[in-house]
């Protein structure tokens, strides 16, 4: 395995590590003694630092797991654009590939933001990290799905990832006409967020497969 190759698996590996990120939200919301909801509470209220009243929900967040929930989501964020800075070699040659992985990449920044601001201490810093993430992830998804859907070896993850990422954006659509009330919030959230988290996941099984084959440049 040489350099390059090396290189494209380690980002792929990378990608594939955000499923620890869901993992991490099914144990700490466990830990909750208070009520926690997916369609209602934001994801952020795990990462929550205090325990507080939710002045939009009317209801008490206290998440005993946030110091791991923050790590895990510093983890994930790492990993999106460590991934996004090395799997370039395994995708086609685009322009559109090129600007979608520079998305993801600041993407993963943003949740780094988010995971160091929890929404109750550092609310401005929160707010701004959690709209590069979800957004530049979002359209990052898209772009990177639209590129794909043009290679042919790449149909089926390139309109995967044009689904998702569209599915992604209405969910942000949603979520800022504030549609269905405070009560809804927390839905469209994860519609806005998980599909290309998902996508990144699945994206990084194939571009390891793809790297390890004899046809990859520089493996033969």
């Amino acid at each position: 395995m040489n350099a390059r190759t090396r290189q494209t698996v380690i980002g792929g590996i990378a990608w594939i590590l955000v499923v620890q990120y869901f993992v991490m939200l099914v144990v700490s919301q466990s830990r909750w003694t208070t009520p926690y909801s997916w369609s209602r509470n934001a994801i952020s209220d795990l990462g929550a630092a205090t325990c507080h009243r939710s002045d939009q929900l009317q209801v008490w967040v206290c998440s005993p797991w946030h110091v791991a929930t923050n790590i895990s989501w510093t983890i994930a964020g790492v990993c999106i654009s460590l991934g996004a800075a090395l799997v370039k070699p395994a995708l086609p040659p685009s322009r559109i590939a090129t600007f979608g992985l520079g998305l993801v990449f600041i993407a993963g920044i943003g949740l780094c933001l988010v995971a160091f601001n929890p929404e109750d201490t550092g609310k401005t810093m929160h707010v701004l990290g959690a709209t590069i993430a979800i957004g530049s992830l979002a359209f990052g998804t898209f772009m990177i799905g639209a590129a794909l859907w043009r290679a042919d070896r790449w149909n089926l993850l390139g309109a995967l990832g044009s689904a998702l990422g569209t599915t992604a954006i209405v969910g942000i659509g949603f979520m800022l006409a504030k549609f269905g009330g405070p009560a809804q919030f927390g839905l469209w959230e994860r519609i806005a967020a998980f599909p290309g988290l998902l996508y990144l996941i699945a994206l990084g099984f194939q571009i390891v497969g793809v790297a390890r084959k004899p046809g990859f440049p520089g493996n033969d």
